[in-house]
């Protein structure tokens, strides 16, 4: 049975959109043995545009071996070890006799094992993608920077093996990445921009047709604004939507498809609230408000925050929540465009 709107799974076939351009810009990286990472949210579509990358170099004649490493659940370098023997024996690369590199666990030889792709692709003629999601999970490790440094000195001199590492706490990547600079000059950044709102909107749209359902471009409009063009959260309200209706989405059900949505992270956005100082909330009170300056003095007056020296912490402390970024011009986003629609509806009105 067809899942309109499958917000579970990456997208697929038709169900991809709007991403050619960066799918196109990383097979290429890819093919050029180019070292890659990408960082985003959850819900921005990072597993479909890699996803869509490896079909479509599947299709071509270079040969690949791909090893999936997701360090979800893992905070320490023994836990490392582990998962990455068993991935690498479980992608085809070898077996664990074969490898003989990690059988000590987090005592071993960390170098010799991060070299073991290299010298399993060169008996195997292969390319070998190391493909590690939740990246910025070694910064649990005890000592990340020796890790890092380590995992820095093997991606900088192999030729047959690419590392491809995304991360879904923004900060976190951008901490590796772009303040502490590890894999400068080694690795190419893909930003991952929001789904193209034509495109998503004309999906929407046509997908509520197919089947004999009608939803106003309105609507959706208004659910592309607040899911801030994330796929995950525009499929999750379409598909309420759709899953509500047997002809027109009325009033009545786009208003409980929003309120649904919102209610999925309520109790997750109460707690992040909870945690935070009353400060930390003068903070992010000014941010929602879209003040951009907010060392300025008759900011810092306007909204208690004490000093332009107690800014600058409670800045660091809201990147460190995962609440908000900073770009280039220092200027404030927040990582979740539904936490920000909540507040707007529940807590700074």
């Amino acid at each position: 049975m067809e899942v309109p709107f499958n917000f579970k799974e990456p997208a697929i076939g038709v169900d991809f959109l709007g991403r050619d351009m960066e799918c196109n810009s990383l097979l290429n990286l890819i093919r050029q043995r180019q070292n890659v990472y990408i960082y985003g949210p959850d819900g921005v579509g990072k597993r479909s545009l890699i996803n869509k990358m490896f079909i479509d170099l599947k299709k071509s004649d270079f040969n690949t071996i791909i090893c999936n490493v997701n360090l979800l659940n893992v905070r320490t370098e023994e836990e490392f070890f582990n998962i990455y023997h068993e991935k690498i024996s479980l992608s085809g690369l070898s077996s664990y006799g074969d490898l003989g590199l990690l059988s000590e666990g987090a005592g071993g030889d960390l170098t010799s094992a991060l070299d073991a792709p290299e010298k399993l692709a060169l008996q195997k003629g292969a390319n070998v993608i190391v493909y590690i999601e939740e990246f910025q999970n070694v910064l649990h490790f005890d000592d990340p920077d020796t890790f890092l440094k380590k995992l820095e000195n093997v991606c900088g001199g192999r030729s047959n093996v690419t590392y491809l590492l995304t991360g879904s706490k923004v900060n976190a990547m951008k901490y590796i990445f772009e303040e502490k600079k590890y894999f400068y000059g080694m690795m190419e950044y893909l930003p991952i921009l929001p789904i193209n709102e034509k495109l998503a909107s004309d999906y929407v749209i046509r997908t509520f047709l197919r089947v004999g359902r009608v939803i106003d471009k309105d609507y959706v409009k208004e659910y592309y604004d607040i899911s801030g063009g994330y796929p995950y959260y525009l499929w999750l309200l379409s598909s309420f939507s759709f899953n509500l209706t047997k002809g027109y989405v009325t009033p009545d059900i786009r208003d409980f498809s929003i309120a649904s949505v919102l209610s999925l992270r309520e109790n997750h956005f109460k707690s992040l609230l909870d945690s935070l100082s009353n400060f930390q909330v003068n903070l992010l009170r000014a941010i929602f408000n879209g003040v951009t300056k907010l060392t300025n003095r008759e900011v810092i007056e306007s909204y208690g925050l004490n000093s332009s020296a107690n800014v600058h912490r409670l800045k660091e402390a809201l990147k460190k929540k995962e609440i908000v970024y900073f770009d280039e011009k220092e200027e404030p986003h927040f990582v979740d465009p539904i936490f920000k629609y909540w507040l707007s509806k529940y807590y700074f009105v």
